[in-house]
């Protein structure tokens, strides 16, 4: 028997055993990771929901108010945060300020409107027991910008 035809079997070994180690090292990096991150709490990535629109074919000519979820869906407080938050991600360019409120599930009405400037985080409610439903209403100007971007904690 040659020394090549020993050598390929142990060469496959090898290459198994370190693809392997690889894919564990990366694996436990990964859950490493994640695992801090939505330990950390509010305003930490990642965020309870996304809300955006766009108005890409320049139908609206002033502002316009959102529902996130859409009915018939809801979200609902957690432990997570005490407090129901949202924070503008626009350019403030294309994308720019935006008004937001709390629809608690049931009520025709929301709290109060809040300004919400870009870049920045504000409260909606506090306080919010766990397990509360609710939808976030959102009033852009459609006919300014060309849309709003946002990401919501709680």
């Amino acid at each position: 028997m040659s020394a090549r035809t020993t050598a390929r079997p142990r060469q496959r070994l090898n290459r198994l055993l370190a693809a392997a180690v690889t894919l564990m090292t990366v694996t436990a990096g990964l859950v490493a990771v994640a695992t801090p991150a939505q330990a950390a709490g509010c305003r930490v990535s990642p965020y309870s929901a996304k809300m955006g629109a766009i108005d890409a074919f320049m139908e609206y000519s002033g502002p316009d108010i959102f529902s996130y979820p859409t009915y018939p869906s809801y979200y609902r407080a957690t432990s997570q945060c005490s407090d129901i938050q949202i924070r503008n991600v626009g350019d403030g360019r294309d994308f720019g300020p935006v008004d937001a409120c709390i629809n608690f599930y049931g009520r025709a009405t929301c709290n109060y409107w809040t300004h919400v400037p870009v870049g920045q985080w504000r409260n909606l409610a506090t306080g919010v027991k766990d397990g509360t439903k609710f939808y976030v209403w959102i009033r852009a100007d459609l006919g300014r910008y060309y849309g709003f971007r946002a990401v919501g904690d709680w």
